[in-house]
C-alpha cells in the first residue's frame, strides 16, 4: 500500500516574504499487502517444484463401470506352440498355431459389496484354423447370444457367476482375468506387485503361478487415462492328472510375460490390454519298454499373444 503525507504543520509557509510548497513523501506498507510474504521469497525454481508436486498426486485405479452402459469388447488371441523331440532325429520340430477372435457385449447391472454384477453376451466367435463340421464349432455357435453373469471387482479381477460350461468363450475371455490393480492410490512412476494364477493354454488342467510387477507410467487427458506397464515371471503351479509334478525328471515349466494396460478412469473400465506370455516346458518321456534306453525329453515353447479392446457403445 502506498501512502502520501507531509510534515506536520503542512500547508504553505512564508519564508522571507515567499512561499514554499509542501513536501510530500511516499510510504510503502508491505505488512498490509494482500500478497503473502512467502511470495517475495520463493525463486522461480521453487515455484516449479510446487507445480511438479501438484502433478505427482496419487490416483486410485479402479474398475467401476457405470450402471446401464453397454461396453463392446474385442478379444484377439494367438497361441503358437513349437515342440522339439530330439529322439526322433534332426527333423523333429513340430509347430502349430491357432487364433481366436471373440466379440462380446457387457452391460453393468448393479453394484454389490464385492464389485459390479454385469451381464455379458457373445456376439460372434472366429477360430483359425476353422473346422465348421466339428461338434466343437456347433457348440460354440450355440453359445452365441446367450447371456452370462459375471462379477467384476474394483481391482480388475473377474469371475463368472452362472456359466455352467467350463469351456465357454465367455469363461475364456473373462474367467482368466486375475486382480491386477493396486488396492491403494499410486503416483506416476510408482510400482506394485501381484501374485496370481492363470490357466496354461495348450496344457489342460494346469495352472501357472505368475509374479508380476506393474508400473503407472503416465496419465493422459487431464488424468482420465492411466497407462500401465507390466512384466513378470511364471512357473507351473500344478500338474494335470496322471502327470508328474515339476521336478528334474518330470514336467518343468517356466516363462515370462510382458504387456501394457490402458484404463479409462472416467469410463471405469480397461479399454486396451496387450500381453505376451512365453512358456518353456520340458516334458520327460518314459521308455516304451523296461530296460530300453532313456528317451531325451521333449522341449515345448508356447507363445500366447492377447489383445483386448473395449469401448462404450454409442
Amino acid at each position: 500500500m502506498i501512502r502520501t503525507g507531509s510534515k506536520a504543520g503542512g500547508g504553505r509557509r512564508e519564508v522571507g516574504g515567499g512561499t514554499t510548497k509542501p513536501r510530500y513523501r511516499l510510504k510503502f506498507d508491505l505488512s498490509a499487502s494482500r500478497l503473502s510474504p512467502l511470495a517475495y521469497r520463493l525463486p522461480p525454481l521453487a515455484l516449479a517444484l510446487f507445480a511438479q508436486t501438484a502433478l505427482a498426486q496419487s490416483v486410485l485405479l479402479q474398475i467401476r463401470p457405470h450402471i446401464g452402459d453397454t461396453l463392446r469388447m474385442h478379444l484377439s488371441q494367438t497361441v503358437e506352440m513349437t515342440g522339439i523331440n530330439s529322439s526322433r532325429g534332426p527333423d523333429s520340430t513340430t509347430t502349430m498355431t491357432t487364433s481366436i477372435e471373440v466379440f462380446t457385449r457387457a452391460v453393468p447391472s448393479r453394484l454389490t459389496s464385492s464389485g459390479t454384477l454385469m451381464q455379458a453376451i457373445t456376439d460372434s466367435v472366429k477360430m483359425t484354423p476353422a473346422s465348421p463340421a466339428s461338434l466343437e464349432d456347433l457348440r460354440r455357435r450355440s453359445m452365441q447370444a446367450r447371456p452370462v453373469w459375471l462379477r467384476v471387482s474394483t481391482d480388475g479381477a473377474m469371475e463368472i457367476v452362472d456359466d455352467a460350461d467350463a469351456n465357454s468363450e465367455l469363461r475364456h475371455l473373462f474367467g482368466e482375468m486375475p486382480a491386477m490393480l493396486a488396492r491403494q492410490a499410486v503416483a506416476v512412476g510408482e510400482k506394485w506387485t501381484r501374485e496370481m494364477q492363470i490357466p496354461l493354454s495348450g496344457d489342460p488342467g494346469t495352472v501357472g503361478e505368475v509374479k508380476a510387477t506393474f508400473r503407472l507410467d503416465s496419465l493422459g487427458r487431464n488424468g482420465d487415462i492411466a497407462y500401465i506397464s507390466m512384466h513378470g515371471t511364471m512357473s507351473r503351479a500344478n500338474a494335470a492328472s496322471g502327470q508328474a509334478q515339476p521336478n528334474g525328471r518330470g514336467y518343468m515349466t517356466s516363462g515370462t510375460l510382458a504387456g501394457t494396460i490402458q484404463i479409462d478412469r472416467r469410463l471405469g473400465w480397461i479399454t486396451d490390454s496387450k500381453s505376451s506370455i512365453i512358456v518353456r516346458s520340458t516334458i520327460a518321456q518314459t521308455p516304451a519298454r523296461k530296460g530300453d534306453a532313456q528317451i531325451a525329453p521333449m522341449q515345448v515353447r508356447t507363445k500366447i499373444t492377447q489383445w483386448i479392446r473395449a469401448m462404450r457403445a454409442r
